[in-house]
């Protein structure tokens, strides 16, 4: 398969330079992308229906590092997007919530998810 060939919800994006001027982001992002190149390769390599990330190490990784930036750059993530239905969910909740005792756990989760349009696929971006 070559890169004409992956549809655009399958491209992992480019994150933002400023990622890379924080060490514990460009720590949890190596260790997410060094994961997910293991984990990838053993699926290629290794016996057929095994699970190769039975731990759930790869979508931990990317929890992880979308879970800091959340609580360090929060002032620097993207806004909702609009075309994302993720988005609309979280941002619904996140103004539902506000002014009771679930507000801040629930700003926290839609921060969390807005941080991983910055380094996740579209297509993952359900998952977040």
């Amino acid at each position: 398969m070559s890169a004409d060939d992956l549809s655009p919800e399958d491209v992992w994006p480019l994150p933002p330079a400023w990622m890379f001027g924080c060490t514990k982001c460009a720590r949890l992002y190596r260790s997410m992308k060094e994961i997910q190149e293991a984990t990838a390769e053993l699926w290629l390599t290794g016996d057929r229906g095994v699970d190769w990330d039975p731990m759930d190490s790869g979508p931990g990784s990317r929890i992880r590092l979308a879970r800091h930036m959340a609580l360090t750059h929060r002032d620097l993530l993207p806004d909702w997007a609009p075309t994302c239905a993720r988005c609309v969910e979280h941002r619904r909740r996140v103004e539902k919530t506000a002014s009771s005792d679930l507000g801040a756990g629930a700003a926290l989760v839609g921060a969390e998810h807005r941080a991983a349009h910055l380094f996740v696929p579209p297509r993952g971006l359900g998952l977040v």
